[in-house]
């Protein structure tokens, strides 16, 4: 079998991941790690090391990798920062490699629909890593939406609690920014850390084979509850596809404790639960009930095995695209314009300390609860009449092309 060689520009970080992920496909001789930008290579010298034993090739920088690699490298994987993925991608793109490109793909839907017309004007593959969109679990309930088994798709909703210590801001500089160095990141629960969820739901939304569900209005809440960053950690979002479609998103990066993303499904013919484990239950109106998980499938391998498949010519194109990743920029982009600016959170509701083990932690007064009625009753937290909550605009994303925050 022929291998994809791969690249991964950077060693630490999600890019370990990938590289991880791709060592792991390459023992089923579908994919290659060939070569590894590492800038820093005496910081990181055991991995420069270990990868150099392997046969990996080191390059210092990303040109000298499209300058050198193009008899070595297929497709280049990007796990870099938000802010980097256009112009990286497209840079990749014009020196002739594929590329699979990190989420979410661009901070704005002007730098998106930029590289979509990039990509199409060079015919090479951009991946986008949105991995929950290549598991078995979202995939069967998408076959199922196509089919017609669910009926009309009336609702999708989600809530999730993550826990964010300091450390994870202070993993990167642009980590917890919404501007940082003169670019828009939009870095939170929304944008980042809990992004899949809402893009799934997006996806899930779209009686369409291979597509998401494009967006009519937008409300949304965001909210700030860690004192030392920039940007939103806790978020509320109502939103209407042009298909009537509602869809609901409730999260925070500051919980007591986690409470793993649950997406819930309704249609006029049955109703289906996702669980962040892939446990997903389908209940139809006639009384039959369908049980599937992932099939042992890791999702995030699944990302490397489809974009080294596509590349290869064995399936036409990727499952998370440029395309059907925009509806999920133009929400992100029109929370922003619904809620206009982040809210810090009055100090009083929030309590900030040093754990057991070491991590300084942000807990914002009963989120949990608050999530879970927001939830219940499909509404945003000023709504419910939440103490630090603020009435927030509808805004319409029909026709969206432009996101500008200083207008």
């Amino acid at each position: 079998m022929r291998k994809t060689r791969y690249a991964v520009v950077g060693v630490r970080n999600f890019a370990e991941a990938h590289i991880t992920n791709i060592k792991n496909v390459e023992k089923e001789g579908l994919a290659k790690l060939a070569a590894v930008v590492v800038r820093d290579q005496v910081e990181n010298a055991d991995k420069v090391a270990e990868l150099k034993r392997d046969g990996v090739k080191i390059f210092q920088s990303y040109e000298e990798l499209l300058e050198e690699g193009k008899d070595l490298i297929d497709v280049i994987s990007l796990p870099t920062p938000i802010h980097s993925h256009a112009e990286m991608a497209i840079k990749g793109m014009r020196h002739g490699y594929d590329i699979l490109l990190e989420k979410p793909p661009t901070a704005t839907i002007d730098e998106l629909d930029y590289l979509i017309k990039v990509q199409k004007e060079t015919g090479k593959m951009c991946a986008v890593g949105f991995q929950f969109i290549h598991s078995r679990s979202i995939r069967k309930l998408k076959e199922l939406i196509v089919a017609g088994k669910l009926g009309e798709i009336k609702e999708t909703a989600c809530k999730g609690c993550w826990i964010r210590y300091k450390s994870y801001y202070d993993r990167t500089a642009w980590a917890g920014r919404s501007v940082w160095n003169g670019r828009i990141i939009l870095d939170g629960s929304l944008q980042n850390a809990l992004a899949h969820f809402l893009n799934n739901m997006l996806f899930l939304a779209s009686p369409n084979s291979d597509e998401s569900a494009e967006l009519k209005t937008i409300r949304a809440e965001l909210y700030r509850a860690h004192t030392y960053i920039k940007a939103e950690d806790t978020t509320c979002l109502e939103a209407e596809t042009l298909n009537g479609t509602k869809i609901y998103f409730y999260v925070t990066l500051a919980p007591k404790q986690n409470q793993d993303p649950y997406i819930e499904i309704t249609g006029t013919k049955g109703k289906a639960y996702w669980h962040y484990n892939e446990k997903t239950v389908v209940e139809f109106n006639d009384g039959e009930k369908m049980e599937f998980d992932n099939e042992g499938v890791d999702p995030w391998e699944e990302v490397i095995r489809v974009a080294a498949k596509v590349h290869q010519g064995i399936i036409a194109k990727p499952y998370s695209t440029l395309e059907n990743s925009r509806n999920f920029v133009i929400a992100v982009n029109g929370a922003y314009d619904s809620a206009k600016k982040v809210r810090p959170i009055p100090e009083r509701y929030v309590k900030e300390f040093t754990t057991a083990d070491n991590e300084f932690k942000t807990e914002l007064q009963d989120i949990e609860e608050i999530i879970g009625r927001a939830f219940q009753e499909r509404k945003l937290f000023s709504d419910l009449g939440v103490e630090w909550a603020q009435k927030t605009e509808t805004v319409n994303v029909e026709g969206y092309h432009e996101f500008n925050p200083f207008q």
